[in-house]
């Protein structure tokens, strides 16, 4: 098995664009699959899709694997968490040259500071080669 939960060496996070009416359906296989329990996993409202839902939660790697995330999960990315904003690497490195103004020679990616204060509550992910930055929200029923 590639996601595992015992002899782990990396804990990711992804998050799955879900519909609604497949939430539950989702939760079972998560935990069925990879168990990965409920109280693991999160839903955040999408304000621009009143349709789909954000659901994220953590997978273990074993050791020395490699994981082909949208085998698993066709709709998922891997995020990475600061606050309470979600965001891909592609989407971060958008986000710096949007910044930036496009001064794309003189970047220093790795060194560029975010003012994460701004993206809190949002999820920032990269579509048709553009930044889209969502408003979320922790859905607690």
């Amino acid at each position: 098995m590639l996601l595992n939960m015992e002899n782990t060496t990396k804990i990711i996070t992804l998050a799955s664009f879900v519909l609604n009416d497949k939430i539950d359906s989702f939760k079972k296989y998560l935990y069925k699959r990879f168990k990965v329990p409920n109280e693991r996993v999160f839903i955040y409202d999408i304000d621009e899709d009143s349709e789909k839902k954000v659901i994220t939660f953590r997978v273990h790697i074993s050791e020395g694997k490699r994981v082909n995330i949208s085998s698993f999960f066709p709709t998922t990315i891997i995020a990475h968490k600061k606050g309470e904003c979600f965001y891909t690497i592609n989407a971060l490195n958008k986000l710096i040259e949007k910044e930036t103004e496009g001064d794309f020679g003189n970047i220093n990616y790795k060194d560029y500071q975010i003012e994460w204060d701004n993206y809190q509550g949002k999820i920032l992910i990269v579509k048709g080669g553009e930044l889209v930055i969502m408003n979320i929200n922790r859905n607690f029923s």
